[in-house]
């Protein structure tokens, strides 16, 4: 039986274009539905900022893999775990890399880091991540699981079909104190830094994982104001407090 559709094709507003991050925060146990409709209705925020330094680096953790497998035909001895791969695919950029999602109406984009062809002819998409891992704090693992797993129902759509695997690499920087007295990293030009890579490996459940998750963006989306924000949300109580202060109420 079809899936019966949450909107209309005459609706006022049908176009709604989510990003796989942004989709992955509707997975958090801390979700604000009042955030999450600002987030979709009000564009260029204030006060919003990210370090550009890990931007460069994942740039960077990019062109290092690429190149190895340039050189050797294969993908660096860290990522032996994922498989057997052969190639990597060039990641396509977020404004072609998308679908529609018939139920919702929603298009749904994003950009993965690395997209692997196996020797089976399977594909492997994973995300790096300049952080440490700690299974003990999952943190942010949930809206991580949706990202990757929404470039998995992307990717298949797109012809990069089947993905067979999905995995978080953390890259970790090492900083301790044992590895910054080693003398060779120091030369004319600077110092280095090295990372260390840990996979973590993510189960494939695009179809059950992403669809509530995009109905429940779509109801939020359809709200002419925003609802109610979650309980002791740090966000909300920061904007109402702000508002308090320019005598705008809340």
């Amino acid at each position: 039986m079809a899936q019966e559709k949450l909107w209309d094709d005459s609706e006022a507003k049908p176009g709604l274009t989510i990003s796989a991050t942004e989709l992955g925060a509707y997975a958090r146990a801390r979700f604000c539905p009042r955030c999450a409709w600002v987030r979709l209705h009000v564009k260029n925020l204030p006060y919003q900022s990210f370090p550009g330094i890990f931007s460069s680096i994942d740039r960077y953790n990019k062109l290092i893999v690429h190149n190895h497998f340039d050189r050797e035909g294969r993908a660096p001895p860290w990522l032996a775990e994922l498989g057997d791969a052969g190639e990597y695919i060039d990641p396509p950029h977020w404004s072609s890399f998308k679908t529609l999602d018939e139920e919702t109406g929603i298009t749904l984009r994003g950009e993965a880091d690395g997209i692997f062809k196996l020797s089976d002819n399977s594909y492997v998409i994973v995300d790096y991540k300049t952080s440490r891992y700690n299974p003990e704090r999952p943190g942010m693992f949930s809206n991580y699981e949706v990202q990757l797993n929404a470039y998995a129902l992307i990717a298949e759509r797109q012809g990069l079909s089947p993905v067979t695997k999905l995995a978080l690499v953390y890259m970790e920087p090492a900083t301790d104190k044992e590895t910054a007295e080693e003398p060779d990293l120091v030369d004319a030009k600077g110092f280095t830094m090295g990372f260390r890579a840990k996979v973590v490996p993510v189960v494939l459940r695009p179809t059950t994982l992403l669809p509530p998750l995009l109905r429940k963006a779509r109801r939020i989306w359809d709200l002419d104001a925003p609802p109610a924000g979650a309980d002791g949300c740090k966000d909300c109580l920061a904007v109402d407090g702000l508002l308090e202060r320019l005598g705008g109420g809340s």
